[in-house]
Formats: C-alpha cells, structure tokens, sequence
C-alpha cells in the first residue's frame, strides 16, 4: 500500500510509512497526490518536533514519465543521497505489491533502477560500480592509476590503505585484519576528509572468508547504522577485485546479512531482509 496524503482537501495531516532492510531505518511518504514540500526544513521539522521515531533516511516517492516512480532519499541532516540500495528494496516491495507485479523500475538522481520479486526476495540491480578517481569524486589533482588501494591525506588515526567505489553514491572501503578503530570517533571526520568534495560513505570491512564479509557502516550524513545496502555493493566490487573474496558473498551487518552478486556483465545485484514497521499519522499543521 502506497502512503497518500489522508484527504486531499485537508492538507494538516499526512501518512508516512515506517520500515527497515536489515535494521536501517525509512520513513515513506508518497507525494504523488500532495503539494507538500519535501526539503532539509521539513525533514529537521520532523526530527526536531519529535512527532516521528528518529530514521536513518527519509524517502519521497514522486511520479515519474520513464518508471514506475521516482524517489529521492534525505539524510536526517537534510542533505540528498543518490543512492540507498536497502530503501529500494521497501520501496520496490510497495510498489511491486501495489501494482501486483513482479518487476519494476525506480527513477533515482543518477540511476535507474531495476527490482523484482522471486521467492519472496526482493532483487535490487544496483547497475556497474564507477572505479575512476574523478568520477567518484576524489579530490581534484589526485592522479592514480588504480582507486584501490590508495592511502587516506591527513587520517584521523592508523589506518589501511582504502579503496574507492562509487554505487551511484561515493564509498570509502578499509579492510582490517585485526582490531578496528572505533567507528563512532572518526567515522565523520573520514566522511568530511579533503580527499572526497561530494564527502563519503565510510565503511570497515573484515575479510571471513572468500565468501562472507563482516561490516561496520558510517553512513554519510546519517552516521552510524544498523546496515547500508550501497556500502555492501561497494565493499563487495572491492573485495571481489582485490582478491579476497568471490564476485557473489554476503554482507554481514549489525542489522543483519545482504548478498551481494557482483555479476560477470558487472552489474550489481543485491538482496537482504525488508520489513514493513507501521504507519503514522503526522499533523503538520504548525509545519511552515
């Protein structure tokens, strides 16, 4: 079931659907029938008045001329994201349910996306990850024949040589062999590192085996969450390409595990957990 404005005559009140894939958090609005203006003071409104459980993203589902809806993804800072590969997968579900279809297709900033429904599992292909320094961005006048391994300008502590993916959105990848530095402390400060104008997703990876990942997320403009579906595509190209894992592993997360399939086209395709959490009724009468 679609979110829609309660009644279109009275514009006080509007419906906003709660889930999470694998424990990171979404509140849904459809703004398809409402002139509500979804921006950064609409989302502080919400978090600052407290009339919703604080969320990782808040995701705007909007019409679309070429696919079956268009969604733009907010941090809870108010900033935009390009991409959220575990937000597609509820919101693909809704659709998918809705239309009573097995495949869609979900305009986002710089992609389209492509879900379907097999078995009960939701299939999000992410697309072909970007490996070019310049177009993930890095910094400019940072030259590298391979984005890699490259070493981090200025790091807040010890750390590994990381590699840079971009899934639609930018990602920073450390794989670790023993203790991890406390994510939590310098997780914003590798986001906002002069390497990375557009900042970054921040993830630590530890390698179990050539097919299971265990990873910790710092999601840009978010912090920390339970599990990010895009930084599980990223640190899956890297691994892949780095050695250490196969092309198809799973993505062990707080939140719970994402299999990523990083096919031979060199499309992206992922599954994980989605559950829908409930639904609230929000007044926004003193919204201005």
């Amino acid at each position: 079931m679609m979110t829609k404005i309660l009644n279109t005559a009275d514009k006080s009140s509007i419906k906003l659907i709660r889930m999470n894939g694998a424990g990171n958090t979404f509140v849904i609005h459809d703004s398809k029938d409402n002139n509500i203006k979804i921006n950064k003071n609409f989302i502080n409104y919400l978090l600052d008045s407290k009339k919703i459980k604080k969320f990782d993203q808040f995701v705007e589902i909007d019409k679309s001329e070429n696919s079956d809806a268009k969604v733009t993804f907010w941090n809870i800072d108010g900033s935009e994201a390009e991409m959220c590969g575990n937000a597609l997968r509820c919101i693909s579900s809704l659709i998918l349910n809705k239309k009573d279809i097995k495949e869609c297709h979900i305009e986002t900033i710089k992609r389209n996306v492509k879900c379907w429904k097999n078995n009960e599992k939701i299939f999000v292909d992410i697309g072909k990850p970007i490996l070019s320094w310049n177009e993930i961005p890095l910094k400019e006048n940072i030259t590298m024949k391979s984005t890699l391994e490259i070493d981090l300008l200025s790091p807040p502590c010890d750390l590994p040589k990381f590699s840079a993916v971009n899934v639609g959105n930018p990602h920073a990848v450390f794989f670790f062999d023993d203790k991890t530095p406390n994510l939590l402390e310098v997780g914003k400060s590798i986001e906002e590192n002069e390497m990375f104008p557009m900042k970054v997703n921040v993830s630590f990876a530890k390698v179990i085996d050539n097919k299971n990942i265990k990873l910790n997320v710092w999601e840009r403009g978010a912090g920390i969450t339970q599990a990010c579906g895009s930084a599980a595509c990223a640190t899956a190209v890297a691994s892949a390409s780095l050695g250490y894992t196969k092309r198809e592993v799973n993505i062990i997360l707080p939140g719970g595990n994402i299999e990523i399939n990083w096919q031979n086209d060199d499309h992206i395709v992922m599954t994980g957990p989605y559950e829908f959490d409930g639904e609230d009724i929000v007044n926004i009468s003193d919204y201005k």
